[in-house]
């Protein structure tokens, strides 16, 4: 049931970041890690969700960090055993401003990753 209700959670999201001038950016996750760097000079920018996909089921563990300052900070992590996707969907409002780093890291080293994302 609690699955259920991630993916449900997921599905209402999706089209909530969009509206509210956010984005989705795919990448893949060949080495086990996605590391996305916020650019901007006068904007941030909040993670709403991590959606990882795995080629093949797969068992192991993910964390969602942020690197701010040289500090790493974890959002949230997780086990997993036959798994196909893993889904963290944010509990606040984590800005990321230049310079602060979103890392998804994964003993898993086959999949994509997508990041969903709105403007702070």
């Amino acid at each position: 049931m609690k699955l259920m209700l991630l993916c449900f959670c997921v599905a209402i999201l999706v089209p909530w970041a969009v509206m509210a001038g956010g984005s989705a950016n795919s990448y893949r996750l060949d080495c086990g890690a996605v590391a996305v760097t916020n650019t901007q000079a006068n904007s941030s920018w909040v993670p709403v969700a991590v959606l990882v996909k795995f080629d093949a089921p797969a068992t192991g563990s993910a964390a969602v960090l942020r690197i701010s300052q040289g500090v790493t900070y974890t959002l949230g992590i997780c086990s997993f055993a036959g798994a196909s996707n893993v889904v963290w969907v944010s509990d606040c409002a984590y800005p990321f401003g230049c310079g602060d780093v979103l890392l998804v890291s994964c003993t898993a080293t086959n999949g994509t990753v997508q990041i969903l994302v709105r403007g702070e």
